[in-house]
């Protein structure tokens, strides 16, 4: 029966093709060597000595016009130091790594085009914990991340063509997605968060960061949103959703995002052949229901549970998890576990098994009213950490909404207690906080949150000199043998909740049969936008006049237009509309 279903679909799908029906590209391509960069500056430092900006980070190496035969030194990495010297790791480093930067000395035999060696070394290639990381790549030999070098020694002058950087990353077409508004620091963060998803492929597969250049599935999930959110090319995400089944990780939570990325992709794509493929690993691996009790709750904070492969992360590093008070029956843990019971009976359905799916939205409705019962403040309505514990924090009311278990009026008490503490969670937990502000209505607070110059915030990622999102919001992280990568795509939530949550454009049906845009522009006043979806490129023009907003879009299926005023549908084509 199962071939028979898997056959019906994959018919289905070839029949939509044939009739020219979008699905976005889901075929896979090769990670390729972009174009060149130049320096955009060169200043001399303290030294004495040249140093060249080439604006970005990317990873790849360098390359040199040789002009002249005779000795060069470059050092070249991440960051430069108060004398505008490139950081040499020395103030960040750790057993496991540091910020990146390399020394490459020789002599210059001849002349012509040079790649200018790396040889890897402490810092460089190191033992992670999970593994021997390695510097090189098949095609491309050994790359590193950085945008700056500094010309210790050069037999010729040095000028912005002779010494460049070459970068290599998946062929995203950059220009398939843009976002401007009256607010300069969204504007950036949302450029800064699009640079970090391409920077980040040049493996070609969604890694943690440089520090392991290891797949987990929560970063991968992360990544995933933000990827949709810059384009239409699915190919890269669909890969890692095959990755990851069979190569999981080791938090509970990671193996539930697995879900969450089939749903995800399905939703996206509007093709179930993930569905299929991996259902039976969804039902049996990653929905934890050998950890069910009888009230459905999972029960993941136990050592025996950890035995059989459990293990509670709540957020990572430690120091980002507010004093969270870890229980047998943990909050976040059962957030996600409720979300994952309702995809997995959306996804059921999509594939015919309709008992399954009656099954999953029923043990949904009843771990919904387990975990009212069993985390819920009746007096605050807000969130404990777990069962027991009357410890509150970020996490367990983010992920409580974000998740939609809490919706509505029960949103409320939970979104003033994320206002009133902030940003008390790491940048992984951030794409949750922000989520659950937006669901709960909050789009001011939110928007505050994503463009503060504060300590944690996106903008104070760049003014540490960082040109992709970091790995945490500081690279002096208060927890011993923990030093962040400069490069980690989990802490792009502001691309994809701009897109997601701002603009509000999400498929309503699978493949953008029928597009929501649901609207919560905040405090702006005028922005224009261009979103890629599976049907076409949907845009948004608007300015606020007066009391209310006029809307120009133009959109490649039919929308499900919702508001505060209420909800309309639009039919495929261009549109103005109104709305206070």
């Amino acid at each position: 029966m199962k071939d028979k279903v898997i056959a019906v679909l994959f018919a289905v799908a070839a029949v939509c093709s044939a009739a020219g029906v979008p699905c976005g590209n889901v075929a896979l391509r090769e990670v390729v060597r972009g174009p060149d960069a130049q320096a955009v500056s060169i200043t001399t430092n303290a030294a004495g000595h040249a140093v060249l900006d080439f604006g970005k980070h990317q990873f790849g190496w360098l390359e040199v016009d040789v002009k002249k035969p005779g000795p060069y030194k470059i050092v070249w990495g991440e960051l430069l130091d108060e004398k505008g010297s490139v950081q040499t790791g020395r103030r960040y480093t750790r057993s496991e790594g540091r910020i990146r930067c390399a020394t490459t000395e020789g002599v210059f035999d001849g002349v012509g085009t040079q790649r200018i060696p790396y040889k890897a070394g402490p810092g460089n290639a190191f033992f992670t914990g999970n593994r021997v990381v390695k510097r090189d790549l098949p095609k491309f030999g050994m790359v590193m991340p950085f945008r700056w070098a500094e010309i210790v020694e050069m037999p010729f002058p040095v000028a912005s063509d002779t010494v460049r950087q070459v970068p290599i990353y998946y062929p995203y077409d950059m220009a398939e997605s843009r976002f401007n508004s009256d607010s300069e620091a969204l504007n950036r963060v949302y450029g800064f968060c699009k640079h970090s998803i391409r920077a980040t492929t040049f493996t070609g597969l969604f890694i943690d960061g440089d520090r392991e250049r290891w797949p987990y599935e929560a970063d991968s999930y992360i990544t995933q949103l933000s990827t949709y959110a810059m384009t239409s090319d699915y190919s890269l995400a669909r890969k890692m959703v095959d990755h990851l089944r069979d190569n999981s990780t080791w938090p509970t939570e990671w193996k539930q995002f697995f879900i969450r990325m089939c749903h995800a992709d399905w939703m996206y794509t509007g093709r179930p052949d993930r569905i299929a493929a991996h259902y039976e690993a969804m039902k049996t691996q990653k929905l934890w229901l050998n950890f069910a009790r009888e009230d459905g709750l999972l029960v993941t904070g136990t050592k025996d549970a950890e035995a059989k492969g459990a293990k509670d992360i709540v957020d990572w590093a430690k120091c980002y998890r507010d004093g969270f008070e870890f229980r047998p029956v943990n909050a976040v843990v059962n957030a996600l576990h409720y979300r994952n019971l309702v995809e997995m009976s959306e996804m059921a359905a999509a594939i015919g098994k309709q008992g399954d799916a009656r099954a999953f939205a029923e043990r949904a409705r009843k771990v919904r009213d387990s975990f009212i019962k069993a985390f819920v403040d009746p007096a605050s309505g807000l969130v404990w950490d777990g069962e027991g514990s009357k410890h509150l924090t970020v996490h367990a009311n983010a992920m409580a909404v974000a998740c939609g278990v809490l919706s509505g009026r029960e949103a409320s008490a939970p979104a003033d207690f994320i206002v009133k503490k902030g940003m008390r969670c790491s940048t992984y937990m951030s794409q949750f906080v922000l989520e659950a502000l937006f669901m709960a209505g909050r789009s001011d607070e939110a928007f505050k949150l994503m463009t503060t110059d504060g300590p944690r915030g996106w903008m104070q990622m760049m003014k540490l000199g960082a040109t992709v999102s970091m790995e945490f919001w500081d690279l002096t992280l208060k927890e011993p043998g923990r030093v962040p990568d400069m490069n980690h795509a989990w802490s792009t939530a502001p691309l994809n909740v701009t897109v997601r949550h701002l603009l509000g454009v999400t498929p309503l049906k699978p493949g953008f049969e029928e597009i929501r845009f649901a609207p919560q522009f905040g405090p702006l006043t005028r922005l224009s936008a261009a979103v890629p979806t599976a049907r076409g490129v949907f845009t948004v023009n608007a300015r606020r006049e007066g009391g209310r907003w006029m809307v120009d879009l133009v959109t490649p299926a039919p929308v499900k237009m919702a508001t505060g005023e209420g909800e309309r549908s639009l039919p495929a084509g261009s549109h103005r509309v109104y709305f206070r």
